[in-house]
């Protein structure tokens, strides 16, 4: 669960990015947070990566107090996020099967874990047979893949997804958000910031929209895009 109270961020330069913010997204919920550039779309992600902490108001998230969280717990906490940027954030100098273990790696995960959950995961995104292959031998689309790969593969409660779409074409896209849907009939919450907006109609779930740093509207698809019409 992902609960926002009141919750405003101002920046040291005096960028007042968020204004009494408040909403609740339950667990296994699909979500669109949409709104134009500079809205708070990004400042809304980091806090809940704990990437930023909240100026005022409070932010609760599975169970952790973000306003409060400190030292290792904070670590402890993003591993029950996956997130998938934009720029896909791949290493270059590794292969598919390596980029997805590696975020295995960093959390003491043994030989025989990754050894199991690695192609399990990239069977699971329709890449096992790129598995041996490096970033810049596969497609846009495939590179998203594996980033997307990357955030589940320690089975994350929550996922976040960044203009996920950005980068790849549009048929892509399409085929990156059924993806992220049938992983969302599994059980994790999904939260996906995107500027596209046919996409976010097309798929009809709940849409937040953010403009000045206000939650304007909180609705499901069908309202949401009735209203854009």
């Amino acid at each position: 669960m992902i609960l926002f109270s009141h919750v405003s961020k101002e920046y040291k330069n005096g960028t007042k990015a968020l204004n009494n913010v408040s909403f609740s997204i339950e667990q296994g919920e699909f979500v669109f947070v949409v709104g134009p550039s500079g809205a708070g779309k990004s400042t809304l992600m980091k806090l809940v990566m704990r990437e930023e902490k909240a100026t005022s108001g409070n932010i609760e998230v599975n169970g952790y107090n973000l306003n409060k969280i400190k030292g290792r717990k904070i670590s402890k906490y993003r591993r029950s996020l996956g997130v998938v940027f934009q720029d896909f954030r791949l290493i270059n100098q590794m292969t598919v099967y390596d980029n997805v273990a590696f975020a295995l790696r960093v959390t003491g995960a043994t030989g025989k874990d990754i050894r199991h959950r690695v192609p399990y995961i990239l069977g699971l995104v329709g890449l096992l047979p790129k598995a041996k292959s490096y970033p810049s031998q596969i497609s846009g689309g495939e590179q998203q893949r594996v980033a997307l790969a990357r955030a589940l593969v320690n089975n994350p409660s929550i996922i976040i997804a960044d203009e996920p779409t950005g980068n790849i074409d549009p048929e892509l896209s399409e085929n990156v958000m059924e993806l992220l849907g049938e992983i969302n009939k599994c059980g994790p919450t999904v939260v996906v910031v995107s500027h596209e907006h046919n996409l976010v109609r097309k798929f009809g779930n709940r849409v937040i929209t953010i403009e000045k740093g206000e939650i304007t509207s909180d609705s499901n698809g069908e309202d949401w895009s009735l209203g854009k019409k």
